[in-house]
């Protein structure tokens, strides 16, 4: 392509060696979008995270979201780039973008004249500076193996080799060395699943996947695991030995590369959920050592190896007597059973439980609104690390919808009165004030009221009563900060079982630690997987009777 700088101009030659000559253009205003010439000039973004600033180019038709995505720097899209959450919010401080419809409707006019826009809706066309939160890439809390730091090796004990226990969470990513053979914990790392940034449920991942972000995607857990590995092993002089994984099928799938185009269509069909050994040099492309990497198997596409990495932590193929597992996170996933018999299945809860959807909502980070009282129209508020409430996490929404109903403020529908159906409950006024909307509720109730009919049509299709279940085992951060009384109160959870309901922690975790001492390991592992049936819940009568029973607060 030739674009003259005058009306008239000599051509002296023109042919398909492009190398030959670099005429500056810009081909953004040309309809002719197949064109083998078209060049759209790349716009220099400077990115401000805390403390440190970076430079880097974005193709002008790519919005400001996936231009960050591109190098690796991170930030939340909850909905996946759709501009649904409003969580991927950046302050434009040079350069800023025309407001759009999502912008108009998450930011008031006083933000919007700030520079507030999202990111995932932003199309920056020329040089600009963007301050990029750092809020959720900090401080978020990360359940871990409990006593983890009180059990700190002294280094008297004679040990071999390390081993690392790995959970690839949704939203976090919990790593645990061990000494072995003894299995004496050493140290711990943790961090967000960067895969955030491609969406906050496995739906929205396997979309990004199937999209053209495979590679992306694979590469973002990799690094992070490779991350965690050194840093746990810095300045140690023993080798790892060996890594087990836990996961959900949506993340397995995504470390090690397989395709997602059958799971998130009808009959979801995995790729590989078999027990699988890899090593680190071909998984993580580690140079300096290579140890053997066992991934844990799952039972179907939305029953993974972190829920059969649970029931393997909790015994359950040893049990005489049913029990119950229960994994409150993006995914509802749930196992009842025992030594002869498991029913496993999974609910979409979404990402209500761990402040997603919610318009003030935020993680597990310091400052979020963990507990909440309400006396009148005094309200009592606690947050994670005492600090200044910066939105509400998981927890505080149950606190909050307790406390409504409690307060007569909301009815049984979950409808709330006037004024606070427009104008939501005010929790605080730091931060351009935090509410608890009517829309928020909405969220918790279908959350809520798909978890209990999951449980309920999974102990009916086993055939007990409560009076039969020895256990019910809340597995995950959300389930171990959760306030059971006031959970069974919404009717997240049966009221009848309160002296039976207890935190499990981190199962997966717990398992993939305990996974890397026994000796009949992966024996354990495939029988639970091959023993567990999955009951699906999509054309379940009873669940749809159940979903529509438990929508109530009662």
């Amino acid at each position: 392509m030739y674009d003259p700088v005058k009306t008239v101009c000599h051509v002296y030659l023109l042919d398909d060696n492009t190398k030959r000559y670099h005429p500056e253009h810009d081909c953004s205003k040309c309809n002719n979008l197949t064109c083998k010439r078209r060049n759209l000039p790349s716009v220099q973004i400077k990115v401000v995270k805390g403390n440190q600033e970076t430079v880097i180019k974005g193709r002008k038709k790519d919005s400001l979201l996936k231009t960050l995505q591109e190098h690796d720097i991170f930030i939340p899209a909850m909905c996946g780039g759709r501009g649904t959450c409003g969580k991927c919010s950046v302050r434009f401080i040079k350069g800023c973008v025309e407001p759009s419809e999502e912008d108009r409707r998450f930011f008031p006019g006083d933000k919007l004249k700030d520079g507030y826009r999202l990111a995932c809706k932003a199309y920056p066309g020329r040089a600009c500076t963007v301050v990029v939160d750092e809020r959720e890439s900090s401080g978020f809390f990360v359940l871990t193996d409990e006593g983890t730091e009180e059990e700190q090796s002294s280094g008297k004990a004679e040990f071999y080799s390390y081993g690392i226990a790995v959970d690839i969470g949704t939203t976090t990513i919990a790593m645990q060395l061990l000494e072995l053979p003894e299995g004496r914990p050493a140290d711990v790392f943790t961090d967000i699943n960067r895969q955030r940034a491609y969406g906050a449920d496995v739906i929205s991942r396997i979309e990004a996947s199937n999209a053209g972000q495979k590679e992306e995607l694979r590469k973002s857990i990799c690094e992070q695991l490779l991350t965690g590995l050194l840093r746990l092993t810095e300045g140690r002089d023993k080798q790892v030995s060996r890594m087990v994984i836990g996961g959900n099928s949506t993340m397995i799938h995504l470390l090690m590369g397989y395709s997602c185009e059958t799971l998130g269509v009808y009959p979801f069909t995995p790729v590989d959920i078999s027990l699988t050994h890899t090593t680190s040099r071909e998984l993580l492309g580690t140079q300096e050592q290579d140890f053997d990497i066992m991934i844990c198997p799952g039972v179907s596409t939305y029953v993974g190896g972190d829920i059969t990495a649970g029931m393997y932590a909790l015994d359950f193929d040893k049990r005489e007597k049913p029990c119950v597992l229960v994994d409150l996170g993006t995914n509802g996933e749930m196992a009842i059973g025992c030594k002869d018999r498991i029913l496993v299945t999974s609910t979409a809860a979404g990402p209500a439980f761990e402040g997603g959807n919610i318009v003030c909502g935020t993680g597990s980070i310091p400052g979020a609104i963990c507990k909440i009282e309400l006396d009148g129209e005094n309200v009592k508020l606690e947050t994670i690390c005492n600090e200044e409430p910066r939105g509400i996490c998981g927890t505080g929404v149950i606190d909050a919808v307790y406390e409504l109903k409690k307060e007569e403020i909301m009815d049984e529908t979950g409808l709330m009165d006037d004024p606070y159906f427009e104008d939501g409950l005010l929790l605080s006024e730091k931060n351009g004030g935090i509410r608890f909307y009517q829309k928020d509720v909405r969220e918790l109730q279908l959350a809520k009221s798909a978890v209990r009919a999951g449980l309920e049509t999974l102990i009916s299709k086993y055939g007990v009563g409560y009076e039969d279940i020895d256990h019910i085992y809340i597995a995950g951060g959300f389930g171990y900060q959760m306030d059971v009384r006031k959970a069974a109160d919404i009717g997240l959870l049966p009221g009848e079982c309160l002296d039976k309901i207890s935190a499990a922690g981190n199962t997966c975790l717990k398992g993939t630690v305990k996974a890397l001492t026994d000796n009949d390991v992966e024996e354990r592992l495939r029988s639970l997987a091959d023993m567990s049936k999955e009951v699906q819940l999509s054309n379940d009568k009873e669940f749809q009777e159940f979903y529509m029973e438990y929508m109530y607060f009662e």
